[in-house]
C-alpha cells in the first residue's frame, strides 16, 4: 500500500488560510477504497494553480529584459538567495514572526545546549527536568510533540516519541538558529502545530584553522573540544570533536522531609561524546554541495523520585546532504537525511533498548513565473521505523508529499501562499491524506513599518508509541489538527527593531493518554484553544569605543482545555503553560572585554489539569565576562559565567529542582585566520 501526497507550497513564510477542509483516504486491507474529498479542495487548488502555474513563465534573462524596457512602471523582484536551505527572507520581510539567533548571540549566551539557549533567547518555554536532564519545547501553548525540530531544514524529531531532548544538542556545533512560532505544516509538514525550530550547523572555513576549547565548572563539569577546518582541491572541511561530563550533584531543598532539609542530587551524572563533520564541495561548478555527519553518544543517570533509580544511554547518528544547481530560470535543490537512534533504559532489573530509523529525500525547483512571482515546488518522501520490546512488532511508516509555495510582490505588498498535501501509509492502518494550506501577507506601510498576517492549518501524525505501545496503544488514532491565525507589526531595521504579534489557535483531536483501569491508553478527545501576545525589542548601539546590544521578549499565553464542558478541567489553563514570560539580555563591549547579562521571569505553571495545584513564578539571572586577545599568532578567548546569579530556588517542573548559584570558566585558543 503506498501513500501519495500532494503539497502545494508558496515561497515564503506565510500561509494560505485554512480554506481547505481535512481530506482523508481510507483503504481497507481488502483493497476497498472510501474517499472523502471536499469540492473546496479542488476549487482552492484550481484557483492557486491558475494564479501561479498558468501565469506566463519567463526566464530570469527575460525578466531582466522586461524590467529594462518598462518606462512608466518599476517592477521590483523579491530578492532571491540560492541556497540549500529553505529560509530566504529577513524577519522584517517575513509574513510571520521569525527569530534568528546568530553567532554573536550564541557567544554572548555562554550556554552549552539548545534547551538552555531557547529558554533564554526565544519566546518559547522549555520544560526542563533539571540540570543535565530531559528538556523539551513548548511554543504558543503546544506540547513538545507538537513542535518540529529541524537540522539544516531536515526534520529530526523522533518518530517513536514525537519529541526531541534539547539538552542533548550542543550549541558548539551551531552557527545560528531560527525560531518560527505558529502552525507551519504548509511549509514544513507534520508536527509543526506550535512552531518550528531550525538548527543551522557550522560551515567549513576557506583556510586552515584550529580551535581548542576547555571548560571547567561546578558540580564536576568538564568539557574539551577540538575544531579543525580548512580547504583543499575545491573541498572545504570542518571536523569537531567534543567530550563533556558532569556529576550533576548540586544541592537542593528537599521538602518531602519534615522538617525540610538540604540534600544533594544522586545518580545525576552525565557524559557526552560528539563527533561532527561538514564538507562543502566546490569542484563541480556550478553545483553547490554540502555534506555533513554527526555522531553522539550520551550516558546519564536519572535522579530518583522516591527510591527508583535508572540509567539511560542515547546514541544518535545523522548523515545529510544538500545540493543546488543554479539554472537560467532559477535553481534546482536536492537534499536528504538519514537518522539512526538508540535509547537504552535500565531500571530495577528492566533493561530495554528502542531503536529508530528515519530517511528523508526532498527535491524542489525555484522558478521565476512572472516579474512579480517566484515559486518553489517539489516532492518529499520519507520512511520511518521503530523497534522496541513494547511495540507491537516493527512499526513502519511511509510518507510522500507534494508541495508548492510562492512569493508575489505588488508594490509594498508581498503575498506568501502555500499549499501542501501529505500522505501516510502504515502497517495495519489506513492510508491518510492531510491538506495544509496557508496564506501570508507582509505590507510595508512605510519604510520601517511592516504589517504582517498569516492564517493556515497544521497537523500532527500519532507517534509509534501512540499507536503500537503494549499495553495501551491505539492504532485507530486520528491525526491532530489545528487552525492558526496571527497578525502583527514590525517596526525598525537590522540595527534596532520592535515587533508585536497577536495569535489564535484552535486544535482538535488532541491525543490524550488516560488511565483505563490497569494501564494507560491514548484517545482523540482533546480540544484546546490558545490566544496570546508576543512583544519583542532588539537594539544595537555604539558610543565611541563602547558598543552594546540588548533585547526584551514578553509573551502572554492563554491556552485552555475545551474538551469536556462538564468536566472540572474545562476552560482551565493547560498544564505547564505559563501565562506570562519576560526575558531580557544585554551585552556591553569595550575592547578587549565584553559583559553579558541575562534574566528571565516565568509565571505560574499549573501542575494539575483542573488548576488545583501550581508552581510559583521564578526569576533567574546570569552574568558573563569575556576577554579576547592575540599573542604570537594565536587568538585567546577567556569567559567566566555566573549562572543563577540571584540564587533563586525554583523548579520548572514539579519535583525537579534546578541548580543553585554556580560558576564556570571557558578558555579557547585559535590559530589560523
Amino acid at each position: 500500500m503506498t501513500a501519495a501526497a500532494f503539497r502545494f507550497f508558496v515561497r515564503g513564510e506565510f500561509s494560505v488560510p485554512p480554506l481547505l477542509p481535512e481530506t482523508t483516504l481510507s483503504l481497507s486491507h481488502r483493497g476497498d477504497a472510501t474517499c472523502r474529498v471536499s469540492t473546496t479542495v479542488f476549487a482552492c487548488g484550481l484557483f492557486v494553480s491558475a494564479l501561479l502555474l498558468l501565469a506566463p513563465g519567463r526566464t530570469l534573462a527575460q525578466v531582466d529584459t522586461l524590467r529594462a524596457s518598462t518606462l512608466d512602471t518599476t517592477l521590483a523582484l523579491p530578492r532571491v538567495t540560492v541556497t540549500a536551505r529553505a529560509a530566504s527572507v529577513t524577519p522584517a520581510e517575513a509574513p510571520a514572526r521569525l527569530t534568528r539567533i546568530g553567532p554573536q548571540a550564541l557567544q554572548a549566551s555562554g550556554v552549552q545546549n539548545v534547551g538552555r539557549l531557547l529558554a533564554e533567547r526565544s519566546g518559547a518555554f522549555v520544560k526542563s527536568y533539571g540540570g543535565g536532564q530531559l528538556a523539551t519545547l513548548s511554543m504558543r501553548g503546544a506540547g513538545a510533540a507538537q513542535t518540529l525540530v529541524q537540522l539544516n531544514g531536515h526534520a529530526i524529531t523522533s518518530p517513536q516519541l514525537g519529541q526531541l531532548d534539547l539538552s542533548l544538542l550542543p550549541t558548539s556545533l551551531l552557527r545560528a538558529m531560527e525560531v518560527r512560532p505558529g502552525g507551519g505544516s504548509a511549509l514544513h509538514g507534520a508536527g509543526a502545530l506550535g512552531g518550528v525550530v531550525n538548527l543551522c550547523t557550522q560551515r567549513p572555513g576557506k583556510r586552515a584553522a584550529a580551535t581548542v576549547t576547555g571548560e571547567y565548572g561546578a558540580f564536576g563539569k568538564r568539557t574539551g573540544r577540538l575544531a579543525l577546518t580548512g580547504s583543499a582541491a575545491g573541498v572545504g572541511g570542518l571536523v569537531v570533536g567534543e567530550y563533556a561530563t558532569t556529576n550533576g550533584d548540586y544541592p537542593y531543598l528537599d521538602e518531602s522531609h519534615f522538617p525540610s532539609q538540604t540534600v544533594r542530587r544522586r545518580n545525576a551524572d552525565r557524559t557526552r561524546r560528539s563527533l561532527f563533520g561538514a564538507f562543502d564541495v566546490r569542484a563541480a561548478e556550478p553545483v553547490q554541495l554540502q555534506v555533513g555527519g554527526w555522531y553522539q553518544r550520551t550516558e546519564r543517570g536519572l535522579p530518583p523520585i522516591g527510591s527508583a533509580r535508572a540509567r539511560q544511554w542515547d546514541r544518535h547518528l545523522r548523515l545529510w546532504a544538500d545540493a543546488t544547481w543554479p539554472r537560467s530560470w532559477g535553481a534546482l535543490h536536492l537534499g536528504g537525511l538519514v537518522q539512526r537512534t538508540a535509547l537504552r533504559h535500565a531500571q530495577q532489573g528492566l533493561d530495554q533498548t528502542g531503536r529508530t530509523l528515519t530517511a528523508t529525500l526532498r527535491g524542489s525547483a525555484d522558478i521565476a513565473l512572472a516579474p512579480r512571482w517566484r515559486l518553489r515546488s517539489g516532492l518529499e518522501s520519507s520512511f520511518s521505523r521503530a523497534r522496541h520490546p513494547q511495540l507491537a512488532g516493527d512499526a513502519r511508516r511511509g510518507h510522500a508529499s507534494l508541495f508548492a509555495r510562492a512569493t508575489g510582490r505588488y508594490g509594498a505588498v508581498r503575498l506568501f501562499p502555500a499549499l501542501r498535501l501529505d500522505g501516510y501509509a502504515e502497517t495495519r492502518n489506513p492510508t491518510r491524506l492531510a491538506v495544509s494550506p496557508q496564506l501570508g501577507l507582509n505590507w510595508q506601510l512605510i519604510s520601517a513599518l511592516h504589517l504582517k498576517a498569516r492564517a493556515g492549518q497544521a497537523f500532527r501524525m500519532p507517534t509509534f508509541n501512540d499507536r503500537y505501545w503494549q499495553p495501551g496503544g491505539n492504532p485507530d488514532l486520528r491525526p491532530e489538527r489545528s487552525w492558526n491565525a496571527e497578525a502583527g507589526l514590525f517596526a525598525g531595521d537590522a540595527r534596532r527593531h520592535a515587533e508585536v504579534t497577536v495569535y489564535a489557535r484552535r486544535a482538535r483531536d488532541k491525543i490524550v493518554w488516560r488511565d483505563t483501569g490497569g494501564y494507560w491508553s491514548p484517545i482523540n478527545v482533546g480540544r484546546t484553544r490558545a490566544l496570546g501576545l508576543e512583544a519583542s525589542l532588539e537594539s544595537r548601539w555604539a558610543l565611541g569605543p563602547l558598543a552594546g546590544r540588548g533585547g526584551l521578549f514578553y509573551t502572554l499565553t492563554d491556552a485552555r482545555n475545551r474538551a469536556a464542558p462538564n468536566a472540572s478541567t474545562y476552560n482551565e489553563q493547560l498544564r505547564y503553560v505559563p501565562r506570562h514570560k519576560l526575558k531580557s539580555h544585554l551585552t556591553v563591549g569595550l575592547s578587549p572585554a565584553a559583559l553579558d547579562l541575562d534574566a528571565r521571569y516565568v509565571g505560574r505553571r499549573y501542575v494539575t489539569s483542573d488548576g488545583g495545584s501550581s508552581l510559583n513564578p521564578y526569576l533567574v539571572a546570569g552574568a558573563q565576562l569575556r576577554l579576547a586577545w592575540q599573542m604570537q599568532g594565536a587568538r585567546f578567548r577567556l569567559a567566566g559565567r555566573l549562572n543563577n546569579a540571584l540564587g533563586t530556588r525554583y523548579e520548572v517542573l514539579d519535583n525537579r529542582p534546578m541548580p543553585p548559584r554556580h560558576a564556570q570558566v571557558r578558555l579557547s585558543i585559535s590559530t589560523g585566520p
